[in-house]
């Protein structure tokens, strides 16, 4: 079974109702859904263990230092981050490598 690892929730409607929606819709299709407590808690997860498939999370709460982090420890791990339309990326030629991808 793959594992994937969702930061939050929120505390706010529009952001935790999407992810409860692609949390079931991800478990119908065989996914373990994690829910790690923070960062730290996320590192740990992803450095122990292999069958963590993807990490899914609100890039105004962590942005890319939490991507750089991870992408330390596993560069192919595939990010998923929730943007809004006033949200503001600012990344080099070389953050642009990883493997990360925006819902908005």
């Amino acid at each position: 079974m793959n594992i994937i690892a969702i930061m939050g929730p929120h505390g706010v409607y529009y952001k935790d109702e999407p992810i409860k929606e692609l949390e079931r819709a991800l478990q119908s299709l065989g996914f373990q859904i994690i829910w790690p407590q923070n960062s730290v808690d996320l590192l740990k997860f992803i450095e122990h263990n292999p069958r963590i498939c993807g990490v899914i999370f609100d890039w105004d709460e962590y942005s890319l230092d939490l991507c750089s982090e991870i992408n330390q420890l596993n560069e192919y791990l595939p990010l998923y981050a929730f943007i809004n339309t006033n949200s503001t990326l600012d990344v080099s030629v070389h953050d642009m490598r990883m493997a990360l991808w925006f819902f908005e």
